[in-house]
């Protein structure tokens, strides 16, 4: 018995054979082969740079598996073209209402610092632009500051966990920021934006006990170059801080601890010379409408030297007065000390420069014998502001730490009717000399 066999039945299952199997089949390797394309990682390039409003690099383009995007050698440039982040690995997992976005490593310097802390401002103010809330997983991030970049290995903070949320609900929008230790210990900040009958009110919550480097938190409060120069590159900070802003300004206060201050850089800053350590101990600084109108803070340094014109300049701006170690002979070079400490208290605009409990009647010592003594009465914070600007600065402070000082501090109250304190001088300059001990 045969099969009756028909060449038109044999075309057409072939036909349907080759339509039905192949062509699927090379549509699927040719949808691979544009995802994989660099046409296809320039899209999705174009489309990150459109959201994140900053040149970005992006080596290559995975898809693992549904809805996850998985791209290598990224890196998030600057205006002019140099590297701010890289950003070896990282995966975008995209939902209904939330984008969700590991990165396996993450370095952050003070240029990315700001900048990212930039794209957080636009995000707390960006309803339209930023719809979707965010959440940013960093598996091993740590802060890449100028001690750490020189090799110093004590000076380098431990690498962490860091996870960012970003969440929008009901009008307001609130940025957390969360770092977990291998040891256990969690760091956190908050910033919440709330805008309620066209009153926009801005609060911030920080408990940070990981060491930060000083550069980087100068950069993020908008202090220019000169005051983070006279901060020290090689400084570390942790602390606390709440505040608030509304129409009024800035509101709040902080507590903390700065180490590592490197006294030969702060003299730099002001045109001296210097060598030795110093750790600051914040025990409460508080602002009000954007000016600190108290503060208490603690300095300790040596031991180390100074030379002669700023130890010149704590004489004549501050009332400080010279003790039996120093030396003499006004040819001598440096004056050195084996310790010094103070205590600065800034109270209505009047600085007083307080000693030790256990040492009353110095602030600097070489031998067991002062070197410096405490100034008789406070002066005012425009003179502090003037100890701390170069010697060659005109009339009124116009750059480097002295002048940020005077956009800081509040202005000193008149003097009172039973007296006029020389100290109380406005911004006059203190007179300029020489000072022979």
């Amino acid at each position: 018995m045969f099969i009756e066999r028909s060449a038109g039945r044999i075309r057409l299952v072939r036909t349907a054979f080759v339509v039905l199997g192949l062509l699927p089949c090379a549509a699927l390797v040719g949808w691979a082969a544009h995802l994989r394309s660099a046409a296809h990682r320039d899209a999705i390039r174009g489309r990150w740079q459109q959201a994140v409003g900053l040149p970005l690099e992006v080596g290559a383009v995975d898809h693992p598996r549904p809805g996850v995007l998985r791209a290598r050698g990224c890196a998030v440039l600057a205006a002019t073209g140099g590297r701010l982040l890289e950003l070896p690995t990282l995966e975008l997992e995209s939902a209904a209402a939330e984008d969700r976005l590991r990165i396996d490593v993450a370095q952050v310097d003070a240029a990315a610092a700001v900048t990212l802390a930039t794209l957080a401002g636009e995000w707390l103010r960006g309803h339209a632009r930023h719809p979707r809330n965010c959440v940013i997983e960093v598996a091993d991030f740590a802060w890449n500051g100028p001690a750490r970049e020189r090799g110093d290995a004590a000076a380098r903070p431990a690498s962490a966990a860091l996870r960012v949320e970003c969440v929008a609900q009901d009008g307001s929008r609130a940025i957390r920021v969360v770092r977990r230790a291998a040891a256990g210990d969690e760091d956190e900040a908050r910033i919440v934006r709330m805008v309620a009958d066209g009153v926009e009110r801005t609060t911030v919550e920080v408990a940070w006990s990981e060491a930060v480097p000083l550069a980087i938190l100068a950069a993020l409060a908008g202090a220019d170059s000169g005051a983070v120069a006279a901060a020290g590159t090689s400084a570390f900070a942790a602390g606390e801080l709440r505040a608030e802003c509304d129409e009024r300004g800035w509101n709040g206060s902080a507590s903390g601890r700065v180490e590592g201050v490197d006294l030969a850089e702060c003299a730099a800053a002001l045109s001296s010379r210097a060598s030795g350590a110093a750790t600051i101990s914040i025990d409460r600084i508080a602002w009000r409408d954007g000016r600190v109108h108290e503060a208490t803070i603690a300095c300790a340094a040596g031991p180390g030297w100074v030379d002669p014109p700023l130890l010149d300049r704590m004489v004549i701006a501050l009332g400080c007065r010279p003790g039996p170690a120093t030396p003499r002979d006004a040819a001598s070079s440096v004056r050195s000390f084996d310790s010094a400490r103070c205590v600065i208290r800034l109270v209505n605009g009047q600085v007083a420069i307080l000693p030790a409990d256990d040492a009353p009647d110095r602030i600097a010592s070489a031998a067991g014998v002062p070197v410096l003594a405490p100034p008789p009465r406070p002066v005012s914070s425009e003179r502090l502001a003037w100890m701390l600007s170069p010697p060659a600065a005109a009339f009124v402070p116009a750059a480097g730490p002295g002048a940020w000082l005077m956009s800081v501090l509040p202005a000193s109250e008149p003097p009172t009717a039973t007296g006029h304190d020389d100290s109380r001088s406005g911004t006059s300059p203190p007179r300029e000399g020489r000072i022979d001990f």
